[in-house]
């Protein structure tokens, strides 16, 4: 099995195909493909969970929250008053709170998660790529016969990935048209989603290594059938057409035509026409090679940036010259000294053989010095270099 850590996107949605999935799913209709359960075994467990949530530093009532019969749990239930690391107050999570409500039946909802282990990276980094749009994760932990949300659609694709326990997921007939992000798509009420989910069209019991794909628009709920059951949630969002007219507001900002005055209320035929302009010269935008190239640059960088961080660094080499005429060593009382023609220095205690080494060379550099004397400490060798160059014994080239 590969590791997870090295997941393509074809190993996630094996043994679908990729070609398959776009001709025949992908934005269509829902997928569910079975998977041995070892498939994302490393993705997702009790004792990564629990180390998650024990970096209580990290999470607010926005990122973790309880949910309980679809309905989000007040923070002030779980909560306590804390001082975070600038001295501001803040709400954070309760450990016995948070236990006491999940035996009660609330279920565990942890946001924005794709950052806190290299495996949930790689998963949404490789759906990223693939799908050239941004991926969000939350996790979802309930317990036997309880449902974090009641039946809904959801602005993104989900990507579901069942990591514990056994969970019935109920997909409707109802799907929303292309619906996104906007508060006329997220304020509905109960009453308009049983009105539109429709039918039930397919029920599905996710177990380890289960890969489910619902489209966005797609009515779905879920409810856990055994106890602890973990699954986690990659909501892909891709770039669409507002965004090109965000990106084209920007380009028409540069044409005059977009900043003149419109016509005159009363006359009606020349604010026709001036709308009709407007129209053709935001037709002609569209076009114009620098649109496309700014447009294939955001579609390029349309992904969440995550890690990049690679310690420890291999120092930046800096390169001296020995720079002093007629350098030499002397022994100064209980001390050495550096004299030239001009000064004599003290040379500071335990580093009298590295200056004898500097001075024999023309020039050298700092890893040359770090790697002749490895058991001075890297601050001790950027003090002493900064000594010398100061005394005008050595410079940068």
């Amino acid at each position: 099995m590969t590791d997870i850590n090295d997941l393509s996107f074809d190993d996630i949605l094996s043994p679908i195909g990729v070609e398959e999935f776009f001709a025949e799913y992908h934005d269509q209709k829902p997928l569910h493909i079975r998977g041995a359960g070892s498939k994302f075994s490393s993705l997702m467990n009790w004792d990564k969970l629990n180390g998650l949530l024990n970096m209580t530093a990290i999470w607010t009532p926005a990122s973790l929250q309880l949910v309980r019969n679809g309905e989000i749990v007040s923070p002030g239930q779980y909560c306590r008053p804390s001082v975070d690391a600038e001295g501001k107050r803040q709400l954070r999570p309760e450990a016995g709170a948070v236990t006491t409500l999940l035996k009660q039946g609330a279920s565990l909802v942890a946001n924005d998660i794709d950052t806190l282990t290299p495996e949930l990276a790689a998963i949404a980094d490789a759906l990223e790529a693939s799908l050239n749009g941004k991926a969000q994760t939350n996790l979802y932990c309930s317990w036997r016969e309880r449902r974090a949300f009641n039946s809904h659609f959801d602005t993104h694709d989900v990507y579901a990935i069942h990591t514990l326990g056994e969970k019935v997921w109920r997909i409707y007939e109802g799907r929303l048209d292309n619906p996104i992000a906007h508060s006329r798509f997220k304020n509905f009420g109960h009453e308009y989603h049983e009105q539109h989910k429709g039918r039930v069209a397919a029920e599905i019991t996710m177990q380890p290594g289960d890969l489910l794909y619902i489209p966005r628009g797609q009515y779905h709920d879920a409810l856990a059938s055994t106890d602890g059951t973990i699954h986690v949630s990659f909501g892909v969002t891709a770039p669409i057409g507002l965004d090109v007219l965000t990106l084209l507001y920007d380009q028409a900002i540069a044409d005059p035509l977009f900043r003149t005055n419109l016509p005159r209320p009363s006359d009606s035929a020349a604010v026709a026409n001036h709308l009709a302009t407007l129209g053709k010269h935001l037709s002609d935008i569209t076009r114009q090679p620098k649109t496309q190239e700014i447009l294939a640059k955001f579609r390029g960088d349309f992904r969440y940036q995550r890690g990049g961080f690679a310690l420890p660094v291999v120092p930046a080499t800096a390169a001296y010259l020995v720079a002093g005429s007629g350098l030499k060593m002397k022994r100064s009382g209980a001390g050495w000294v550096l004299t030239s023609n001009k000064v004599t220095v003290p040379i500071p205690p335990d580093f009298e053989e590295h200056v004898r080494w500097i001075i024999a060379r023309k020039q050298f550099s700092s890893v040359e010095l770090g790697l002749a004397f490895p058991a001075t400490t890297a601050p001790g060798i950027e003090v002493l270099l900064t000594d010398l160059s100061a005394m005008k014994v050595i410079q940068l080239i």
